[in-house]
């Protein structure tokens, strides 16, 4: 307003053309800001920026790069011919470490050269940059520098203080979008990172063997980590001395024989000292290995393989810990199991040697049991019959032993009674577990005389469990 105050004798055009320039630049703004309330991803937002910046500042080219907190490019676009392209890798590394873009980003400062071909930090890619001017602005966060923000004219000259203050509005606008869009990605991340470790402690429940487990570990390693492998190192017994091996998934690992040979040297280190270690197993590499450790035991080791030299932040820390622990549970449970299930082998092996033995010796047993000259009955504590032999089954009460045993011995004496007639008399004896009569049976076979013993068995408590009965003949008849 105070431009047009001191323009007021200006001549029409003139104040139309301001009018129009302010309505420019208020629109840009105005329509970053609606732009910016719809999306959360940082992709969109570096091409609203692009596309917007484009179109109201009548720009030549314009790019945008983001940076990692070590000030390596993690997003590079930028607008040629009227589409937003990504920035090949290369020439965005060579920006940051020798370009002007790099120099804002790594001291903050914005920087507008009328004339590109007199500053040496403007690097000439092709013969459109040769000359024009370009105003450079970090992109900023509260104390983070988040990235630059570069617009170019190929004219000189080509612009003013009030293109820079719109763009410092700009690069202002960017900073607050893109610091949204990484701290939902952030709080996207780490929920996917809690989900996935959740979703490991319900696979490791259940029954694995090493070769799925290890599968298991570098899908995860990957997933979570953004790991390019992760190796499980385990112990086992050789000739009597805890040696470690490595366990590999039955897929092919992205990384040759002599990273994971380096891997194993890391992990045995880390099991043997029970600490951390990190390694360097090639160029631009970084190897973490981390003890397995249950109840206080080292059974193994962890080795995380990752790209650059960088290292974790404090939340993938913290998600490392909690993954090495459920993951150290695991390879003690698989291990548990292992031997289990080599005992239960070992133990159904002696068990079915012994059931045969026993079952010889029953066989044997019971050979002797049918072949005594006496009868012999064994009752349980409420006098039913648990076994009989043959001279009891056949010769006594006359039906198979199949039909007798079970049978209550009342049920027995009322067989001998249809049999024959009956007489029994008592024996007194002088051992208080014992009684004895002396039975008379008159069948049609003839009368023969036994001598009945009967014998308390005791068992806990001096209680009785079991009676045993001896049919001793005595005489017979025909």
């Amino acid at each position: 307003m105070q431009r047009l105050n001191n323009t007021a004798n200006d001549p029409p055009t003139a104040i139309q053309a301001l009018l129009d320039d302010q309505l420019r630049r208020t629109s840009l703004l105005t329509q970053l800001a609606i732009e910016f309330r719809e999306t959360l991803d940082q992709t969109t937002v570096i091409g609203q920026t692009l596309r917007a910046v484009t179109m109201h500042l009548m720009a030549d080219g314009v790019s945008i790069i983001v940076v990692r907190p070590d000030l390596t490019p993690d997003l590079a676009f930028s607008m040629a011919d009227g589409v937003v392209q990504p920035m090949p890798e290369a020439l965005a590394d060579a920006v940051i470490a020798k370009g002007l873009a790099g120099w804002v980003i790594r001291h903050g400062s914005s920087v507008a050269l009328s004339d590109v071909a007199r500053d040496r930090r403007w690097l000439q890619f092709s013969e459109l940059h040769r000359v024009g001017s370009v105003i450079v602005l970090p992109i900023r966060q509260a104390s983070a520098t988040l990235g630059a923000l570069t617009v170019h004219r190929a004219v000189p000259y080509g612009f003013s203080s009030h293109d820079l203050i719109l763009l410092e509005g700009v690069a202002a606008q960017i900073g607050v979008a893109l610091s949204a869009a990484r701290q939902q990605a952030s709080e996207r991340q780490r929920r996917d990172q809690a989900m996935a470790l959740l979703q490991m402690s319900q696979y490791l429940s259940a029954e694995r063997s090493p070769a799925e487990l290890a599968g298991m570990i570098q899908e995860k390693s990957v997933s979570v980590f953004g790991a390019r492998c992760g190796l499980l190192f385990l112990i086992e017994e050789r000739a009597g001395q805890p040696t470690l091996r490595a366990v590999l998934p039955n897929e092919p690992l992205p990384i040759d024989r002599a990273l994971v040979e380096h891997a194993g040297g890391a992990a045995r280190i880390a099991w043997t000292g029970n600490r951390i270690l990190t390694t360097a197993p090639g160029p631009d590499l970084t190897g973490v290995a981390l003890p397995l450790v249950h109840q206080g035991r080292a059974i193994g080791a962890f080795v995380l393989i990752h790209a650059g030299t960088s290292g974790f932040s404090a939340t993938i820390w913290s998600l490392l810990t909690i993954f090495t622990h459920v993951l150290a549970a695991a390879c003690a449970n698989m291990d548990l199991v292992r031997r289990l299930t080599a005992q239960k082998r070992l133990l159904e092996e002696l068990v079915a040697q012994r059931t045969q033995q026993l079952s010889h010796s029953r066989d044997a047993l019971r050979v002797v049991f049918d072949s005594l000259p006496d009868g012999i009955v064994l009752l349980d504590a409420t006098e039913h019959l648990v076994a009989a032999n043959r001279i009891f089954c056949d010769e006594i009460v006359g039906i198979p032993p199949p039909e007798v045993v079970g049978q209550s011995y009342s049920a027995v004496w009322q067989l001998l009674e249809r049999s024959g007639a009956v007489r029994v008399q008592l024996d007194d004896s002088d051992q208080p577990r014992r009684q004895r009569l002396v039975v008379q049976l008159h069948t049609t076979n003839g009368a023969r005389t036994y001598q009945v013993e009967r014998m308390a068995l005791l068992g806990e408590g001096a209680q009785i469990e079991q009676y045993l009965e001896y049919w001793h003949q005595i005489s017979q008849m025909d």
